[in-house]
């Protein structure tokens, strides 16, 4: 048999899909400043990958194998993955879409593992779609994340701060408030599109007289 048969080569396109499905995936991840980017994603993708096409004619040669254990571990396998991008930081809880990309990702990769090219091509295309939900029209395109802390003892601070961000369309998210020692405050993690978008942003709160103390990193 060549190891450039119509088989090894069924086997290598696979390989080669799934690589570049992972590689996508994670490119979209990295632009957003995300833990897991191109590697880790690219990697997941193909181990998956790898590790169907063994379930599936690895034991072709024992009688009686079961073919979906291996696939059935990397589900429950890639899970203790995606916990590792999860993060709880100032009562906000991130990383949880990355987490859930992570490991559809794997499951991306067995179904190319699995010959399911359709069904591969189709599920990475609806990932970097519903992950990139917030960015709209601008999936690839690079964005830094800061995390915005605001201090204030008028609750009109809220309404000030989400009129403006509505109105100069800020892209937000893992929006949190507390209430202690007599001050609000607010907590979110702000994308803005270049430093002039951030520097007006700044001046606006350095402007807000209600507005006790801020913090942005």
């Amino acid at each position: 048999m060549s190891i450039f048969d119509s088989f090894n080569v069924n086997l290598l396109l696979r390989i080669a899909l799934s690589v570049m499905a992972g590689f996508i995936i994670g490119s979209e991840r990295e632009t957003k400043n995300k833990s897991a980017g191109v590697r880790t994603h690219t990697i997941v993708c193909l181990g998956a990958c790898i590790a169907m096409i063994i379930s599936k004619y690895g034991f072709y040669d024992v009688d009686h194998y079961d073919a979906a254990r291996v696939a059935a571990q990397i589900v429950s396998g890639v899970g203790f993955l995606g916990a590792g991008v999860i993060f709880v930081k100032n009562y906000g809880v991130t990383g949880l879409t990355t987490a859930a990309g992570m490991w559809t990702t794997s499951i991306v990769g067995m179904a190319f593992g699995s010959g399911m090219y359709f069904v591969g091509i189709v599920a990475a295309i609806f990932i970097v779609l519903f992950q990139s939900f917030m960015f709209k029209g601008e999936i690839f395109i690079r964005h830094e994340q800061y995390t915005a802390i605001i201090e204030s003892r008028n609750s009109n601070i809220i309404g000030r701060i989400d009129t403006y961000i509505e109105n100069n369309h800020l892209v937000k998210k893992s929006y949190n408030l507390r209430y202690k020692e007599q001050k609000y405050i607010l907590n979110f993690q702000i994308y803005p599109k270049d430093s002039e978008e951030l520097n007006e942003f700044i001046a606006f709160l350095e402007s807000d007289l209600h507005v006790e103390k801020f913090d942005i990193f």
